[in-house]
């Protein structure tokens, strides 16, 4: 009896131990679904049924003694698993191949985990993204938040690591380039929580966005500068700024892409005004 347990149990690991590691952001919200219960069990009775047809058949693996038992149970609690994993034989429908088996079984059972598991989280997901990013600008942020969780948790692996940049280079001059600035942020911040979690990700954007909020020394004197004066004209702005003419163009430029600043008129006589001041 005993071991009929223990075989039972180390189908129950196993299957646990796959699911944990495709739900990387909240593995345990994962295993208290349904379905992924109903996938646990599975692997469970196929030990323990595993167990009982090599008792039956009297298959030893070559051991003998002492060892015979716990042989038995190793190979019917990890075995099963590549059972369920078999197919007897494939069948063509459409463009697919489908396998007839116990593959099939598994498969049904996994994608139903999957599509269950994902449904439950997607809601709960965007709502921790949108209260955690919300505030936090794509453009200026991104490459920061990219670098410290990286720095943070020390275990990117090199082909997550480019994922990530890759992600991060789609948003900026990718077909997603065009997307509001906001979303981009949401965009990043579900790529993230996918690997750091929600709590890590959240720390480490609290801790950052105090500093990405701040402007930059230069962006703050032309932003000071406009808000004392108002609405001026582009020369004007820049004399009054004191800022060489490079220097103004570039923080101009930044300024009016983030959407903090208008600039009016016909070239040559175009006028600055802040952004919330041109209404």
């Amino acid at each position: 009896m005993i071991s009929f347990v223990a075989a039972g149990l180390i189908g129950a690991l196993v299957a646990l131990a796959e699911l944990v590691s495709r739900y990387r952001d909240d593995p345990w919200r994962a295993l208290i679904s349904l379905p992924a219960g109903l996938y646990v069990v599975v692997n469970l009775a196929g030990s323990v049924s595993g167990l009982w047809m090599i008792k039956q058949f009297g298959w030893t693996f070559g051991a003998a003694g002492a060892g015979l038992e716990l042989t038995q149970v190793l190979v019917a609690g990890f075995g099963s698993s590549t059972l369920f994993r078999s197919s007897l034989f494939n069948v063509t429908v459409g463009n697919q191949v489908v396998g007839v088996g116990p593959s099939a079984v598994l498969t049904v059972l996994l994608s139903a985990a999957d599509r269950a598991v994902d449904r439950g989280q997607a809601k709960i997901r965007s709502e921790q993204v949108r209260r955690i990013m919300d505030k936090y600008p794509f453009e200026r942020g991104a490459d920061a938040l990219f670098q410290y969780s990286i720095a943070a948790l020390q275990n990117f692996t090199p082909t997550e690591t480019k994922a990530l940049e890759d992600r991060i280079s789609s948003l900026r001059s990718g077909r997603e380039s065009t997307l509001p600035d906001q979303v981009k942020s949401y965009l990043l911040g579900l790529a993230l929580q996918t690997l750091v979690g929600e709590k890590t990700l959240r720390e480490l954007v609290d801790s950052l966005l105090p500093v990405i909020e701040q402007p930059p020394p230069a962006e703050q004197v032309l932003l000071s500068t406009l808000e004392a004066v108002g609405k001026s004209e582009l020369r004007s702005l820049q004399a009054r700024s004191g800022l060489p003419l490079y220097e103004f163009s570039r923080v101009l430029d930044a300024l009016a892409s983030a959407g903090r600043v208008s600039i009016d008129g016909d070239p040559g006589e175009e006028t600055v005004s802040l952004a919330n001041a041109t209404a």
